[in-house]
């Protein structure tokens, strides 16, 4: 456990090192509808559909799809802390559209009475116009179940670390960023029943990349300042909600379904 703290503040460490601009990105809805079903005493076959809106007319017109994603995925169960599974993803979208396949590890934990799931997972995606690339993805959560009236509600807290790594040519190391992406987010998970869950959240996206910033010409077109590369981190704010659905199975906190 404490090697994977160690690897997340090495890993947030060079994202605070150097100065580097902001941009905000519009606010985006992200709607999904989850179906899983037990399979025996171990597996879970899962299907998801998630809908991502962009709430900004300037670029696409106020509530436009900005994609769709499908999810077909399986988790098996080994013991009562390590779950593993595959998933495959299908995402369509104006430009591009891509395939995910995916494979994850998962463990399950408990930490000064919360539970603490750590999740790595390892994607290989193909997409238009672009050779196909790896995707490393290191993810810890820390959350509790707490009794409501006669059911239960589980907030919770997760983040999650994203690097890209690709197959083809080689690329300048001077310009590629330690972190793709970063995903910090804050959720509460509501059993309705047994088989119905219902979880609002919010979600703060952050990807990391280099920008060329233009030379700077005055009025008689002489260079007062030269051009140069800088860092640039785009700022996501996501409001999410996920419906979720269950057939023949209890579905745990452990659970990447959950």
């Amino acid at each position: 456990m404490k090697k994977l703290y160690l690897i997340l503040l090495l890993a947030v460490l060079p994202l605070l090192s150097h100065a580097q601009s902001k941009v905000s990105a519009p606010t985006a809805l992200w709607p999904e509808l989850q179906l899983s079903y037990g399979l025996g005493e171990s597996g879970l076959l899962f299907l998801q559909n998630q809908y991502r809106i962009n709430t900004d007319g300037r670029y696409n017109g106020v509530g436009s799809f900005e994609r769709i994603e499908f999810t077909l995925g399986y988790e098996h169960t080994f013991t009562e802390h390590w779950l593993a599974g595959a998933m495959f993803r299908y995402a369509k979208e104006d430009m591009p559209s891509s395939n995910f396949t995916s494979a994850f590890l998962r463990h399950a934990g408990t930490i000064k009475g919360l539970y603490f799931n750590k999740q790595l997972t390892l994607d290989y995606v193909n997409q238009e116009r672009r050779d196909p690339f790896a995707r490393f993805r290191l993810g810890a959560e820390l959350g509790k179940r707490l009794p409501l009236g006669e059911r239960f509600i589980t907030p919770s807290l997760s983040y999650e670390l994203l690097v890209v790594k690709d197959f083809g040519e080689e690329t300048n190391e001077l310009l590629v960023r330690t972190i793709d992406r970063t995903r910090l987010r804050l959720d509460a998970t509501y059993e309705i029943s047994d088989k119905i869950r219902v979880t609002p959240y919010f979600l703060r996206q952050t990807d990391y990349y280099f920008v060329e910033v233009s030379p700077k010409y005055d009025e008689d077109g002489v260079l007062v300042e030269q051009g140069y590369t800088t860092k640039r981190n785009r700022i996501s704010p996501v409001f999410g909600l996920e419906l979720k659905y269950t057939f023949n199975r209890s579905i745990s906190t452990a659970s990447y379904t959950y």
